[in-house]
Order: C-alpha cells, then sequence, then structure tokens
C-alpha cells in the first residue's frame, strides 16, 4: 500500500469513529429530549386541572357557621365566604336532644332560597347553664346545576 492509500484509509477510519460518536450522541440527546417532552405534557395536563379547578372554585359557596354572643344574646352566623351562590340552603344541629333554635324561626327561614357570595344568616340561640359548649350543625344545599351538597362544622362558644 502506498503512503496516499495508508492516509485515506486512516482518514475513513477517522470519519467511521466521528461519525460513531455523533451518532452515538444524537440518540441520547433524542432520549432525553422524548423524556422532557413527557414532563412538559404532564405539567401542562397539571396546570389545564389546576385552572379548571380554580375556575370551579371561583362559583362554589364556602361556608362557614360560628356561635357568637353579643351582649347577653347568643347567635349562631352561617355565612357564605365563597364566590359562588348556593340554593335550596338548609341548617340543621345534629344529635342535640335540647337544640338552643327557636323551631319556628327554622321553618320561617329555611329553606334558603339563595345565599349569594358574602352573605349570612343569623338565627337566634336560646343557651342556659347546661347547655352544651359545643354543636355540630349540618349545612346542605344545591349548586347552579342542581347537585346536592352537605357539610358538617363544629362550632363552640
Amino acid at each position: 500500500m502506498s503512503k496516499f492509500e495508508v492516509l485515506s484509509l486512516g482518514i475513513s477510519i477517522l470519519a467511521v469513529v466521528v461519525s460513531t460518536i455523533s451518532l452515538v450522541r444524537t440518540r441520547e440527546l433524542a432520549k432525553e429530549q422524548l423524556e422532557l417532552e413527557k414532563v412538559t405534557a404532564e405539567l401542562s395536563k397539571l396546570q389545564i386541572e389546576n385552572i379548571t379547578e380554580q375556575k370551579t372554585d371561583k362559583t362554589k359557596p364556602k361556608f362557614n357557621v360560628s356561635l357568637t354572643k353579643l351582649g347577653k344574646a347568643y347567635n349562631f352566623y352561617i355565612s357564605n365566604t365563597g364566590q359562588g351562590s348556593a340554593y335550596n340552603v338548609n341548617f340543621e344541629l345534629i344529635d342535640c336532644e335540647d337544640s338552643p333554635l327557636f323551631t319556628s324561626e327554622l321553618i320561617d327561614i329555611f329553606p334558603y332560597q339563595e345565599m349569594k357570595p358574602s352573605s349570612r344568616i343569623k338565627l337566634l340561640a336560646s343557651l342556659h347553664m347546661n347547655s352544651p359548649s359545643k354543636y355540630q350543625s349540618r349545612i346542605t344545599w344545591e349548586d347552579e346545576s342542581g347537585n346536592k351538597h352537605e357539610e358538617v362544622f363544629w362550632t363552640s362558644l
């Protein structure tokens, strides 16, 4: 073999080595890129779910029940602190043999047709020395679609 042939063979072998290294690195980069695309797709899916959840939270009512004393009178306050309205709202005390609420007032007020955001209902409570210090209450309501919901609260003085 002449020097020219040896030089051509050496350059050809070097070109094959460089091409092989380049091919291996390209495959590794392609794998990493596919993994990154999968992660990006999962993150996008989570963001869409989060945005959807935030939108539904904006239309949901959030209730709070408190028992407060103003002067000598005790009152239950039912508040809608959410951003959505609740319909056909009902309130009841659970497992309360000696209810401090007036039945006539409950009959007059409930079911409350529509409880808008930032609104509240005040119920007079007749507490005495033997009254329990905490009460369990249940609020039931319907959303705009007519789906029924229920939430239980513990309220104390």
